[in-house]
């Protein structure tokens, strides 16, 4: 069996399809027996016998419960000991295939996101852009999400070839480009990916479709990284392919992206003292997380030259 069968079977159990509410059910039945019991007309010893059945009802219910919650448990010790091999496969697949992918079949793959989910990642976007603060873009691209950061000063641009930012620094005039501060990377060789990057900087760190392509090893070292580069109160916004869902696991399976479940995400973030503002689990293969350094932003700037700023079309 497939992991990505089992993790679907599990995603089905946990779903609202399968949430029976117990104890809406029984409150229902014991309203009834309150009622006939309290009654003042009474018929023999039926009513006794009504509140017993209930009683049983209620300890059935129980049984039930406890064996969906059985099943479930067993479910994910199946996945337990399976998914080690998958952490292995994607940790392969880095290593030995997409460290050949070329720019341009990278900066030609894209996330299937719906509209709904593009305007609402669009918003939570705008809730941390500041021109008082610096912010980061993984893999621009020719991603039009980079213009809702453009009031970040100054806006970094990285990605691990500079064949991949050359779409985003073309899309505006030359004067804007040289506010713009890119950055190659490479995470093939270090702990810390951003090491070129100044830390305790950015207010937003923005990774769109980027970290959807490491394994979970890889994974770490950015979130650890993440959180030196952010300051106190910065935000860092990042897709991921979460392998919590079926799906998810799918594209693992087909060697599309890496294994990354997100609890395991959640549980290395809240390890390394981030904390977690929202997560969101949208149509196709789009999932983010928001995460967040404790602390209150601050920022030392009083004004700045107001200018617009226009993509090129």
């Amino acid at each position: 069996m497939k992991l990505s069968e089992l993790v679907g079977y599990l995603n089905l159990l946990d779903s609202d399809e399968l949430a029976p509410d117990y104890h809406a059910a029984v409150r229902r039945f014991q309203e009834i027996a309150h009622v006939v019991t309290n009654h003042a007309v009474q018929i023999d010893e039926y009513g006794s016998a009504f509140t017993e059945a209930i009683d049983d009802i209620a300890r059935e219910f129980q049984h039930a419960k406890t064996a969906l919650d059985n099943l479930k448990f067993n479910t994910k010790e199946k996945i337990a000991t399976l998914e080690t091999s998958y952490y292995q496969e994607s940790q392969r697949l880095y290593e030995q295939e997409m460290c050949y992918e070329t720019p341009v079949y990278i900066i030609n793959r894209k996330l299937n996101i719906s509209v709904e989910d593009k305007i609402l990642l669009q918003a939570r976007l705008l809730q941390y852009t500041d021109w008082r603060l610096p912010g980061l873009m993984l893999r621009p691209g020719r991603e039009k999400f980079i213009e809702d950061l453009v009031p970040m000063d100054p806006l970094y641009l990285v990605d691990q070839h500079k064949k991949l930012l050359a779409p985003a620094l073309k899309s505006f005039n030359i004067k804007y480009r040289r506010r713009l501060r890119p950055y190659v990377i490479d995470d093939y060789e270090h702990l810390d990916p951003l090491c070129q990057l100044p830390s305790t900087q950015f207010g937003l760190i923005f990774a769109y479709n980027y970290l959807n392509y490491k394994p979970m090893k890889v994974m770490k070292n950015y979130l650890n990284s993440m959180f030196d580069k952010l300051r106190p109160g910065g935000v860092a916004l990042f897709t991921l392919n979460d392998c919590d869902y079926g799906h998810g696991v799918a594209l693992t399976e087909q060697g599309f992206m890496c294994y990354t479940p997100g609890h395991a995400v959640r549980s290395h973030c809240i390890e390394i003292g981030f904390e977690i503002l929202s997560t969101h689990r949208g149509q196709g293969n789009v999932s983010w997380m928001e995460i967040r350094r404790p602390g209150e932003i601050e920022s030392l700037r009083g004004g700045q030259s107001l200018a617009k700023i226009v993509a090129h079309q």
